[in-house]
């Protein structure tokens, strides 16, 4: 399987259903929406329609006058580890994936609703460079010519730049703004016994520990989010320095506006107990860790002189000392932190209504599609290197989704924190573990006990040794 070559990712057959057939097909073969096509009829999704122009696989999920919220990953606009035109193509969802799911929902909403595409990346993604190098500018073209509403949107608040060794916070003026909503007791961070050492890398560590306090657990929810009937999740599967691996419940991360709302790890040494930040003792990890701190309030006011003076010291300190600890900010498999911010984001898509409430009842539906046309390996999320796995992966839960995923990257389900959480919280997950998997593979039709491994994907270095 290939991404397409089409500027506008169409398809090259003439599908009945196919809403812009005017507008001409594809030169060139169009592996992805072949394959989608062939996913949702290997499913029965509205099996009597198969084969015509009514047909409408995504009508089960998709009603008239829905808000549809299509959520790829657009993690950032470059990938370091890759060089050349194709760095994306492990990095960020594909565009042919989401041009080809935007047009089934078309088709389900019938002419009414909206549908709104957004990711909110990481601050120092470079949104313009991202659009044009992914073809997101092709396909607002397209929609465009034909005239069709579809919105493409930066969901993020601020966004950074490097200036030499600082970081200089932006702030930008988004479609949607963001909601503050309070999860309280329900929160995996309830009643932690590490509060006030909840830490983000290059933020003001004041901040974020504001935000998670007794019963305050907050989270800034981009509007897009919340104003969503359906949320169709599209994550680049990739393995992961701080979670493993990413998939659709790490993929959720992005819906929030705000990053200093996000726990990324625990200041400290899993050793002693207080964080997880590093493994031992380690008095230069301790030394590094301090001055990152100072550093990031020095620089959250705008204050560089005063943060280089600290680097300086920090560098002295250190000076000609070797450090054994190989991990450092939470980038390794003790992490303790990252899958509580995860599963209290999944919740919060799940059970907050259109006004920042929590509910006891399901607010809106999720469904995945996996982009494993080419995943990631190595230093994801933002350094991976290509992984040809030449699969697209379905589920309309996002716990299910993972636990297939990561059996199909050649691990275990049982070493995440996140994934053996999440099979006990019942608001998240109430199937059974051990549903049967369809595929067109007749060797991974099975039993999800029985699916130990589809490929070999390289861990992360943190997660090397406890993978391996």
């Amino acid at each position: 399987m290939s991404y397409p070559l089409d500027k506008y990712f169409r398809p090259a057959c003439a599908y009945p259903e196919y809403p812009f057939l005017d507008a001409g097909l594809s030169e060139t073969p169009n592996d992805v929406y072949d394959s989608i096509r062939d996913m949702f009829i290997c499913m029965g999704l509205d099996k009597e329609n198969t084969g015509n122009s009514k047909w409408n696989p995504l009508s089960e999920y998709i009603k008239k006058d829905d808000v549809v919220l299509i959520k790829p990953n657009w993690v950032k606009h470059e990938n370091s580890a890759v060089n050349g035109i194709k760095e994306l193509e492990c990095l960020i969802t594909h565009s042919s994936i989401i041009k080809c799911l935007i047009d089934y929902t078309l088709i389900a909403l019938h002419g009414t609703g909206e549908i709104i595409v957004a990711d909110a990346p990481v601050q120092s993604c470079d949104f313009d460079k991202l659009q044009q190098k992914s073809g997101i500018n092709m396909l607002r073209e397209f929609y465009q010519n034909e005239n069709v509403k579809v919105e493409f949107v930066d969901l993020r608040n601020y966004k950074s730049r490097r200036e030499g060794t600082h970081i200089i916070s932006l702030p930008l003026s988004p479609k949607y703004g963001g909601t503050i909503v309070n999860i309280g007791k329900h929160s995996y961070f309830y009643q932690n016994s590490k509060e006030g050492r909840l830490r983000i890398t290059n933020y003001d560590s004041r901040i974020v520990n504001q935000h998670h306090k007794g019963k305050i657990q907050k989270y800034c929810i981009s509007d897009a989010c919340l104003k969503a009937d359906v949320i169709i999740n599209l994550p680049k599967p990739k393995t992961h320095r701080k979670a493993g691996y990413t998939g659709a419940l790490k993929n959720m991360v992005g819906i929030n506006a705000k990053k200093e709302y996000l726990p990324h790890h625990t200041k400290g040494s899993y050793v002693s107990g207080s964080g997880d930040e590093y493994y031992s003792e380690s008095r230069i990890s301790r030394i590094k860790s301090d001055v990152n701190d100072i550093v990031n309030i020095f620089e959250s006011k705008s204050m560089f002189t005063g943060s280089s003076i600290v680097r300086k010291i920090g560098d002295f300190l250190v000076l000609g000392k070797t450090d054994s600890e190989k991990y450092s900010e939470g980038s390794w498999w003790g992490n303790n932190t990252i899958w509580k911010t995860i599963l209290d984001l999944n919740l919060v898509v799940l059970y907050i209504d259109k006004t920042g409430i929590l509910r006891k009842d399901q607010q809106r539906k999720v469904i995945t599609l996996g982009d494993l046309v080419i995943a990631g390996e190595g230093e994801g999320p933002l350094m991976p290197t290509p992984k040809k796995a030449n699969s697209l992966l379905f589920a309309d839960n996002s716990v299910l989704f993972d636990l297939i995923l990561v059996r199909l990257m050649g691990f275990s389900d049982e070493k995440f924190m996140l994934l053996k959480k999440a099979i006990k919280n019942r608001k998240l997950f109430d199937g059974n573990a051990d549903m049967y998997i369809n595929s067109n593979r007749a060797d991974w039709e099975k039993k999800l006990s029985k699916f130990l491994s589809g490929y070999v994907f390289k861990p992360a270095r943190g997660w090397k040794d406890y993978l391996r």
